[in-house]
């Protein structure tokens, strides 16, 4: 790994080891009820897709953070292997689910999934993470080697070329939804009230004061921008020999707490940011 990517690597470390008990209530735009719906629905048709054979589903959870896949997935009663950089984030998916038996934590390393032997889970799923990765061609390159065949491979939560294109109708969108987040805007007492009602509430506040005296630090988000972003082209071509791309499908997410939301109920069959893609992997031919 080159000096770059291991800097940008350990600073991805740190912040999220930091923020980890703040990361939820920072992305209202995932934790919220309609896009959670969403992720249900759609995590539930990728799953039944897998044509392993196997009785009870291993799942990889790439990138898994603080659980937002992971809790969906160990609803399903599928054993789930949650996966990331950051050890503070992985801590907080342990400490926010009831039952771990079929729930395992792993430490990536940054840079491959070299710990996992080829085909050795039935699906694997990432979420809003390829983003965060210098090399994201490589790490889905690693999903078709670690998925049996008949196996799947969920992406979601990437820019897709309306978001990046700079189009009216988003930008239209976009404007009247921080009017709405101007309206809805907590204040800081009610803020730091919620903060000491949560569980663990001491590394709450911890990532508080830490965000407080860091308030320049970002969440490593690189392939975001019109001049840098996830090329989907490329991850297609990555699939033509390996895989069958089952469903491909952009979308408005949900950034309001608000149910139902009443901005992204007017624009999201108007206006699109986000895609997300289904593939399963083939059956070699005898």
């Amino acid at each position: 790994m080159s000096r770059i990517k291991e800097d940008m690597l350990m600073a991805n470390r740190t912040i999220y080891d930091s923020i980890a008990p703040l990361y939820e209530s920072r992305h209202e735009e995932i934790f919220n009820q309609s896009e959670q719906n969403r992720i249900q629905e759609v995590l539930a048709h990728a799953v039944g897709q897998v044509r392993t054979g196997a009785q009870i589903l291993r799942v990889l959870d790439f990138g898994a953070g603080t659980g937002n896949l992971s809790r969906h997935l160990l609803s399903m009663d599928l054993s789930v292997v949650a996966s990331d950089v950051s050890s503070g984030c992985l801590r907080e998916l342990k400490s926010s689910v009831a039952d771990i038996r079929r729930l395992q934590c792993v430490v990536l390393n940054g840079r491959d999934l070299s710990q996992f032997d080829d085909g050795s889970f039935d699906m694997v799923a990432t979420y809003s993470v390829l983003h965060h990765v210098p090399d994201y061609l490589a790490v889905v390159d690693e999903f078709i080697r670690v998925v049996k065949p008949g196996g799947v491979i969920y992406i979601d939560h990437e820019v897709c070329p309306a978001y990046w294109e700079d189009r009216p109708d988003y930008r239209d969108y976009c404007r009247e939804l921080a009017q709405r987040h101007m309206i809805e805007q907590e204040t800081a007492c009610q803020y730091l009230s919620g903060l000491l009602q949560r569980k663990n509430w001491w590394r709450s506040l911890a990532s508080m004061l830490w965000l407080r005296f860091n308030k320049y630090a970002d969440e490593g988000d690189i392939h975001v921008y019109p001049e840098d972003h996830i090329e989907w082209e490329q991850i297609r071509s990555r699939f033509v020999n390996a895989c069958e791309i089952l469903r491909e499908q952009d979308y408005l997410v949900c950034r309001e707490k608000t149910f139902p939301p009443p901005v992204w109920t007017k624009w999201h069959g108007r206006s699109t940011d986000m895609r997300m893609l289904i593939a399963v992997k083939k059956t070699p031919v005898e």
